[in-house]
């Protein structure tokens, strides 16, 4: 697939959660975007299905931590979180 970050704009875009997010709770699942980063609210446990390198399953991360990837689908556990989506 090809990379969409090829000008500075784009790359802008995303780096500022441009494209939007969703809010998830507990027991929440989003798979209709690609998503490039999770934020946690609260203390959280998620799962994350990563088309690059690796998924996790059942990780815990502390409010405040932004994770980064490129992921399908998102679960979150337990807490509350922001899923970035991939600008398109």
């Amino acid at each position: 697939m090809a990379q969409k970050l090829q000008r500075d704009a784009n790359f802008n875009l995303q780096a500022f959660g441009q494209a939007g997010f969703d809010q998830m709770g507990a027991s929440e699942t989003v798979n209709s975007h690609n998503y490039i980063a999770i934020t946690a609210l609260e203390d959280s446990q998620i799962d994350a299905t990563a088309t690059e390198g690796d998924s996790v399953t059942n990780t815990t991360i502390p409010k405040g931590l932004t994770i980064f990837g490129r992921f399908t689908s998102v679960t979150c556990d337990s807490g509350k979180i922001l899923v970035y989506r991939e600008v398109l």
